[in-house]
């Protein structure tokens, strides 16, 4: 068996969780800082990737509107995923992420996290949320 790869792409930061082999249970992961570009960004994911072991696709979080409507940063996550098909041959899924970072925000707060250590998780734990959401649904 192998995982599934989650991502919260950001122009900061890219979250990033990973799902146990039987595809049960998503984790979230440190981080990644986002590159200047998109190539560069990628580059750093892949290499983040080896590190994983063998995984069997990349579900990225496609941001759209409360409506279903997708946002100007919907076409910026489109042209990442395609950069991750057409240059490094993933396999890519887009998985709706809608108010994964406000959840991901309150969970954090109800543990006692401060703001500071907030900043640096919340990418990933909000991936680890879209992930799960994506490993829980019927039919994937």
């Amino acid at each position: 068996m192998t995982r599934c790869v989650g991502i919260d792409y950001g122009r900061a930061r890219i979250g990033v969780a990973v799902s146990d082999e039987s595809k049960f249970l998503a984790s979230p992961h440190p981080a990644i800082k986002a590159g200047k570009t998109l190539e560069e960004s990628a580059k750093r994911l892949v290499e983040f990737l080896k590190s994983v072991g063998p995984y069997e696709m990349v579900v990225i979080g496609l941001p759209l509107h409360l409506s279903g409507d997708e946002s100007p940063m919907s076409q910026e996550v489109r042209k990442f995923g395609t950069l991750l098909e057409t240059t490094y041959n993933l396999s890519v899924v887009y998985w709706d992420e809608r108010l994964t970072s406000s959840q991901a925000t309150t969970m954090m707060k109800e543990s006692n996290h401060n703001r500071k250590s907030r900043a640096g998780k919340i990418d990933s734990m909000a991936a680890s949320l879209m992930l799960q959401s994506y490993l829980d649904a019927p039919n994937t």
